[in-house]
């Protein structure tokens, strides 16, 4: 399989998720779908890393660093994506999220000392105006009550909420790179910070739901499990395994830019599942965006 292909999968996968998971995420709350979810994604993640046993490059040393990379990214990152998702629907919040490409840049510049060429600056004044653009006016009017469209409460605080996702992803993925830079096995990395992740939003459940102004807890339906183990299956397992592939095989920043894709590719999904066109501002601010990411690879 070509890895600009494996690439798009994954970018799709991502897409599919997310429109699994709009429904129950707004019913449960972010933080909760959230955790719930995890615990399935860690039983998944350990064992298939068992099964490939590739601990060997990964040091009593980097756990610190992974310990950082879990909190930030997964307990405050996931947490903040899917408060965000909870709110204000998964298209907005997949474009939302590419501001960590940016973020990670800057991050990359202070923290490693790596260098910002130019073009990289106006890759960054594209996503961020793309995605001002998509949740501003990205929103087909007669698709505005749907469970992917609605906003629960204020919008500016769902954006910011998935700012704060967005954040928590590019200061994670910093913290994990000096770990990966020395060779150490991607996946086995992942399931390291979702095992340190999960315990954490678990002993944080009260206080996180209470800040997420999370609906009062309700019952699991059984369709809930399916949608549960759907999308982590789709999103942490098939398309981080696409991913993987793509970059394995293919120059990285290709892939990258490929694998970033998702908010472009959940237009038509979306098209397909309401039967309604995405409003031309979505399609201009997700193009946007995912050439700004081009020009910052």
């Amino acid at each position: 399989m070509p890895y600009q292909i494996a690439a798009l999968l994954a970018a799709t996968c991502w897409s599919l998720s997310g429109l699994i998971l709009a429904e129950p995420v707004r019913r449960l709350g972010g933080p909760r779908f959230c955790r719930i979810r995890m615990l399935y994604v860690s039983l998944v993640l350990l064992v298939i890393s068992i099964f490939r046993n590739q601990w060997d490059n990964i040091e009593f040393e980097d756990l610190g660093l992974l310990a950082l990379s879990a909190i930030v990214g997964l307990v405050v990152g996931d947490i903040g994506l899917f408060t965000a998702m909870a709110r204000i629907g998964p298209r907005r919040t997949s474009v939302l999220f590419t501001t960590n490409a940016p973020l990670a840049a800057l991050g990359g510049v202070l923290l490693f000392d790596e260098v910002l060429r130019s073009w990289a600056l106006l890759g960054a004044v594209l996503t961020v105006g793309g995605v001002m653009l998509a949740v501003n006016y990205g929103t087909n009017q007669n698709a505005q009550g749907s469970v992917f469209e609605r906003v629960d409460g204020s919008l500016k605080i769902g954006a910011l909420w998935a700012g704060i996702g967005a954040f928590g992803q590019a200061a994670g993925a910093l913290a994990a790179k000096p770990v990966l830079d020395h060779g150490a096995d991607t996946l086995s990395v992942a399931t390291l910070r979702v095992l340190i992740a999960t315990p954490l939003m678990w002993l944080l459940a009260k206080p996180s739901d209470k800040l997420a102004q999370a609906p009062e807890k309700e019952k699991l339906l059984r369709t809930d499990w399916v949608k549960l183990t759907a999308s982590g299956t789709l999103a942490m397992v098939v398309g981080m395994s696409f991913l993987l592939y793509a970059i394995g095989k293919g120059d990285t920043g290709i892939a990258s830019i490929l694998g970033g894709t998702t908010p472009v590719i959940m237009l038509p999904l979306l098209w397909i599942v309401t039967r309604r066109p995405p409003a031309l501002g979505a399609w201009i601010g997700a193009i946007l965006s995912v050439t700004g990411i081009a020009f910052m690879m």
